[in-house]
């Protein structure tokens, strides 16, 4: 279909949008659409983080309620901090930001996908971060925990020892289960590897704060060194993680039926066999529903073969997995991530196109994975995006990226699509 556009800050915007001014903070973009986007309508609304730039980006939801974690660069004292912002009804409103790191532990600076992670369980939400370490690219896993739905955070043990803080800890996820514990995974090269690292495991099951972290396990002793890694549980409280492995560069599935206490390999989501020295930058994402009791594991990964290069979706019905991957957009598509309101609708977003014509996309289905709707545009011209992220809420999906600014500041968007 033909969308009429207009201009504004040197990029093409489609029509109808109504903004009152571009600020470095957090947009909430609003596209109304149905699913061939006869008529498009884009509204822009604001919400503060208090940060200048925005380096880092994750956001969880439960039911219609959103978490989102941002970190960056504080408009006032100019230091890197980590800040919380909460909307109750899906996006429609937002809390004013609350530091989370204060008083708690310095914040490293990373990027958009080494970001720092949120998850939440009724009032309980948990935060993780990387503090600063003795050297630029060292730095412990620091957590912290509200019991209010975020207005206030206590620190909580980090789930490694002073042994290991002079190794680098990244590239984590975090989620909480229907009990309200808490799962994390992580990259971190406590073997000393250099060319790999291993991807470790821990939960926190407990709101005492002073109670350590349980269920250690190393999951893979080789993974790729900086692709990050998804976990998610399952309606059932299994736990599910989504990986790449080091030879071949493939996506892996592992998963707990024990609440974490042992973990089973499932092997590779689909074996592409891509080999590869080096790291892609490029993890995925991984989501659940149920059928006829089984548990479906729905998976958005990226595979770098020349010959069959580009973003797949798959799904896997447990314990077996049968259906074949379909691909998203073209080769240039990446950096997807995958998401679920129910056990019909899935949602994707990824990107597509290189450099200045990067474009965030979005693609649902209705029936569970079976077929999928044409993809949704959701980027204007020039928007330079980066990472987009999508959850599912009873009122819809939320999509959210970041944008680098004319001024060399990076801000963060979130959008709906509504028929």
């Amino acid at each position: 279909m033909a969308i009429s556009l207009t201009q504004h800050k040197n990029k093409t915007l489609p029509s109808g949008i109504v903004i009152s001014s571009i600020l470095p903070f957090f947009i909430v973009l609003f596209l109304s659409s149905c699913s061939q986007i006869k008529h498009a309508k884009t509204i822009q609304n604001f919400a503060d983080t208090g940060l200048q730039t925005i380096h880092t980006l994750d956001v969880f939801a439960e039911n219609n309620s959103i978490h989102a974690l941002f970190s960056g660069t504080d408009k006032k004292s100019q230091h890197i901090v980590l800040q919380y912002i909460n909307s109750l009804d899906a996006g429609k409103s937002w809390s004013k930001p609350v530091t989370v790191n204060q008083n708690i532990a310095p914040v490293k600076k990373s990027k958009r996908g080494n970001d720092f992670q949120v998850a939440a369980k009724g009032n309980k939400v948990m935060a993780i971060w990387q503090t600063k370490g003795g050297e630029p690219w060292t730095g412990k896993i620091s957590a912290a925990l509200s019991l209010d739905k975020g207005k206030t955070w206590n620190k909580i043990p980090s789930p490694l020892s002073d042994k290991y803080s002079k190794i680098d800890q990244g590239y984590f996820d975090i989620t909480a289960d229907q009990q309200g514990n808490f799962h994390l995974t992580w990259l971190d090269d406590r073997e000393e590897a250099g060319d790999t690292q291993g991807l470790h495991y821990a939960s926190f099951q407990t709101t005492t704060e002073n109670t350590p972290w349980i269920y250690h396990n190393s999951l893979e002793a080789t993974a790729c060194t900086c692709c990050w890694s998804n976990i998610t549980a399952d309606s059932k409280g299994n736990i599910h993680v989504l990986y790449r492995d080091d030879s071949p560069r493939d996506m892996m599935l592992s998963s707990s039926f024990d609440t974490g206490k042992s973990w089973k390999k499932l092997g590779a989501v689909w074996p592409f066999k891509w080999e590869f020295v080096g790291c892609p930058h490029q993890g995925g994402g991984i989501s659940t529903t149920q059928l006829e009791d089984k548990t479906v594991l729905h998976s958005v990964i990226w595979n770098g073969n020349e010959s069959n290069r580009g973003l797949y979706y798959h799904q896997s019905k447990l314990p077996t997995k049968n259906i074949a991957p379909i691909m998203l957009g073209d080769k240039t598509s990446a950096s997807g991530d995958i998401a679920v309101i129910n056990d019909n609708h899935i949602g994707i977003v990824y990107t597509t196109g290189i450099a200045e014509n990067k474009k965030v996309m979005a693609k649902l289905s209705e029936d569970g994975g079976q077929s999928w709707l044409k993809e949704h545009r959701l980027t204007a011209d020039g928007a330079e995006p980066s990472h987009p992220r999508i959850i599912g809420t009873p009122d819809g999906f939320r999509f959210f990226w970041t944008e680098w600014q004319e001024n060399g500041d990076a801000v963060a968007v979130m959008s709906e699509l509504k028929n």
